[in-house]
């Protein structure tokens, strides 16, 4: 069964969905969603390089923030993930459409996007809303310690 991918616009420009991990023959659905990149936010041992080969193929930009656990960012990570929520802020005000991933779309992806909302200085409850409205599975699972460390990745 294809995912169902919830573009939602954001800050007037551009769109963002979040999913779990889409199989490889789903990235070709992102075409007719005009979606413009795919940022993976994966360890190394999960091998997420198919998707980029696939993204890419589609004419679509792809990201990988190797990021291997939510709940235990290293330095390294945390300054990656930093860097990336920038360059999809920059995106999305350019008005392309992004599709933010993670293995099962939750705690990364709800980091992700919370800090990606935080960074275009919506409050708490703004940001919790809009991912509630992208994908109501990633916004239940974003507890009080992964509101948290997201707070200091935008």
């Amino acid at each position: 069964m294809a995912l169902n991918y919830n573009f939602i616009q954001i800050l007037d420009a551009g769109k963002l969905a979040l999913s779990q991990r889409p199989k490889v023959k789903e990235i070709k659905d992102l075409v007719s969603a005009d979606c413009d990149r795919v940022v993976t936010i994966l360890s190394v041992k999960d091998r997420p390089q198919n998707i980029g080969v696939e993204a890419e193929a589609c004419g679509m930009q792809w990201h990988w923030l190797k990021v291997a656990n939510a709940g235990k960012i290293t330095d390294q990570e945390h300054l990656l993930f930093k860097s990336m929520v920038h360059t999809i802020y920059d995106a999305i005000l350019d008005n392309q459409s992004v599709l933010v991933h993670c293995s099962a779309g939750l705690h990364r992806t709800g980091m992700f996007a919370y800090a990606l909302l935080r960074q275009a200085n919506l409050d708490r409850e703004e940001a919790l809303e809009i991912i509630k409205q992208m994908r109501p599975a990633t916004q239940e699972a974003l507890e009080e310690k992964y509101l948290s460390l997201a707070e200091g990745l935008y």
